[in-house]
């Protein structure tokens, strides 16, 4: 079998937030084809993640030493996104050039947009292999997007951001010989960022694997309201504070016995200080299964009010037949309809109602979750995508 360099910010196993869900079912496809030799930064949970990653995985290792901060000052000077996953060259350059002489790849792929400088170094041992980019997220928009939220110099920062990192999205039209989008809306985007490359873009979205989710016992609903994810990451700390602040109130006022589940790692001040005010908000932080608080719950929500790509949050409720409540953003990039295998909603108002529905008619539920569990094995399951994404890589 041909060997292939996976080039990734994080070791996707486990698979414990949608970025490693996303990148490690990818991996899971491509290791059925090639021998996969991993490059990635060692997690904190390193030793579960070895352990998983080795079963047809070569995985190589390094440490951080690009931090968040040195980043930041960093992109002042390369113009480059300030987000550490843009400066991974750095930390990576040197096992990058060891594995490519000792293996000649002819194909390298590169697991997120933001490492689009690895290509650069590949490029100096190996200028004629293919370069595959997973963008993960039109980041030029979520950086736009963050803007708004800033304030004072701050804000004159990130806008200098959206502007690099634009920049660094032209660049790897340019660079990359084949860039996978994981939604048809940011499809568009990286087409409309340069007709001349727009050829290289396919969309490859995301999408599960349903033996990861194997029904359990029935053990009944409890009246739970669930938000999944990553609580460091800016669209779902800034997602919580709006529920808490102009939706959950309403819920409470007809179910003061309701529990809203916050589940997820690395959990911001902001979310933490959440559950400070109200006991009936409870922050879980990091959890083995995710799938357990999910499966229990009534509904799932996604009061998203910025994003890009699809969310796997949605797709991962689906799988779990829990149905689902999301803002119009939330649910963008994805085969839904309001009313049929997803509840919609953009105002608090009609958001809150959509979730008191459903706490109220545990019937109307399980509908909505049937509908949408066929909804994602007809396009969302590993087998739907397989052929594809093999085809192009």
């Amino acid at each position: 079998m041909e060997r292939i360099l996976f080039i990734s910010a994080e070791n996707p196993f486990p698979q414990d937030s949608g970025g490693k869900l996303r990148t490690g079912n990818i991996l899971n496809l491509l290791k059925t084809k090639y021998v996969v030799d991993l490059l990635t930064y060692r997690n904190t949970e390193a030793d579960k993640g070895q352990r998983h990653a080795q079963e047809g995985v070569n995985v190589h290792e390094v440490e951080r030493t690009v931090s968040y901060r040195k980043a930041m000052l960093r992109s002042l000077y390369t113009w480059r996104n300030c987000s550490y996953l843009s400066h991974s060259d750095k930390d990576m350059h040197s096992l990058i050039v060891r594995l490519s002489r000792q293996n000649l790849y002819e194909r390298v792929f590169i697991s997120h947009s933001l490492l689009g400088a690895c290509i650069d170094v590949v490029r100096k041992v190996l200028p004629e292999a293919v370069m595959i980019t997973d963008a993960h997220n039109f980041e030029s928009s979520l950086s736009a997007q963050l803007v708004k939220k800033k304030r004072g110099i701050a804000r004159l920062y990130f806008r200098l951001n959206a502007a690099w990192t634009r920049q660094d999205e032209l660049k790897l039209m340019d660079k990359t010989s084949l860039l996978l989008a994981a939604s048809e809306q940011d499809g568009l985007a990286f087409r409309a960022l340069s007709s001349t490359n727009a050829h290289k873009v396919h969309v490859i979205p995301n999408f599960i694997r349903i033996s990861d989710y194997l029904p359990e016992p029935d053990s009944g609903k409890e009246r739970w309201i669930i938000l999944p994810g990553n609580m460091n990451y800016f669209p779902n700390i800034h997602a919580a504070s709006y529920f808490s602040r102009e939706i959950y109130p309403l819920i409470k006022t007809e179910f003061p016995d309701a529990k809203w589940y916050i589940v997820g790692r690395d959990v911001h001040p902001d979310v933490a200080a959440l559950a400070e005010k109200d006991r009936s908000i409870i922050i879980t932080g990091y959890v083995e299964s995710v799938a357990d608080y999910v499966r229990k719950g009534a509904v799932v929500i996604v009061p998203l009010l910025e994003g890009s790509g699809t969310r796997l949050k949605i797709l991962e409720s689906w799988a779990l037949k829990t149905p689902v409540v999301s803002t119009s953003i939330g649910a963008e990039g994805l085969l839904c309809e309001h009313g049929n295998n997803i509840l919609i909603a953009d105002s608090p108002a009609a958001f809150a109602g959509c979730v008191l529905q459903l706490l109220r008619d545990r019937e109307r539920g399980r509908q909505l979750a049937d509908h949408a569990y066929r909804t994602l094995l007809a396009h969302y399951e590993a087998e739907s995508v397989k052929k594809k994404l093999l085809s192009l890589v």
